[in-house]
């Protein structure tokens, strides 16, 4: 039984990772269409993608916290909108 619980959860850690992986490239597809583009450049661009999708969470959890909770609301969606505009 052990051995399945941990092959279990060894294939969900890896689905978890690849649908996140799939995310900025389905996005870098869309954006390129036809064009093609080096490993090289592919990769920095799925990587400035992951980076900015986790400050955008971590700032989503960062306001979900402060104001005492633990679900992330459409408030403060909309205030790390707001925050990352003013700085920009």
């Amino acid at each position: 039984l052990a051995p399945r619980v941990s092959a279990l959860r060894k294939k969900l850690r890896f689905s978890r990772k690849r649908f996140f992986l799939r995310l900025p490239t389905a996005f870098i597809r869309r954006l390129l269409g036809e064009f093609g583009l080096h490993v090289a450049a592919w990769a920095a661009l799925q990587a400035g993608c992951e980076v900015h999708l986790l400050t955008l969470l971590e700032n989503w959890g960062l306001c979900a916290r402060h104001a005492k909770r633990v679900v992330v609301e459409a408030a403060d969606v909309r205030l790390v909108r707001c925050i990352q505009r003013k700085r920009v």
